[in-house]
């Protein structure tokens, strides 16, 4: 029996985010993840791609702060989170982005936040240079 449809919508039946595995280490590409894993890969690369720099991409995609510390440490944090919260919330998987903690390390600012989605909540840490 097929599923029925409603529009464009199949009803009854789970969307699914499958992705291939990406090593970051090795830079190779792995086996088919799906849930909490491929999303938090999703969050990674939307966070470590500069928006606007790959024609590849749309104009959603990717994140816009690139040299946000040059404005030094306290006007950053605001353009950082926002920036952060842009970038994320094109995923339908992601319901809200709250927590935000951020820490001077250096020449880098080491940002951590929570992230509410549909597989439950978790925190995630990314570094911004």
């Amino acid at each position: 029996m097929l599923p029925e449809r409603s529009g464009n919508d199949i009803v009854g039946e789970e969307k699914s985010y499958k992705a291939y595995k990406i090593d970051f280490e090795t830079k190779r590409i792995g086996e088919i993840i799906d849930g909490k894993e491929a999303l938090l890969q999703a969050v990674k690369l939307a966070l470590m791609t500069q928006r606007y720099k790959y024609p590849v991409f749309s104009h959603s995609y990717g994140t816009e702060y690139v040299n946000l510390l040059e404005e030094g440490y306290e006007k950053a944090m605001g353009k950082v989170k926002n920036a952060i919260s842009d970038s994320l919330k094109y995923d339908e998987r992601i319901k809200a982005i709250d927590n935000f903690t951020f820490e001077k390390k250096g020449k880098t600012m080491l940002v951590s936040f929570r992230i509410l989605s549909i597989y439950g909540e978790f925190d995630y840490i990314t570094e911004v240079i």
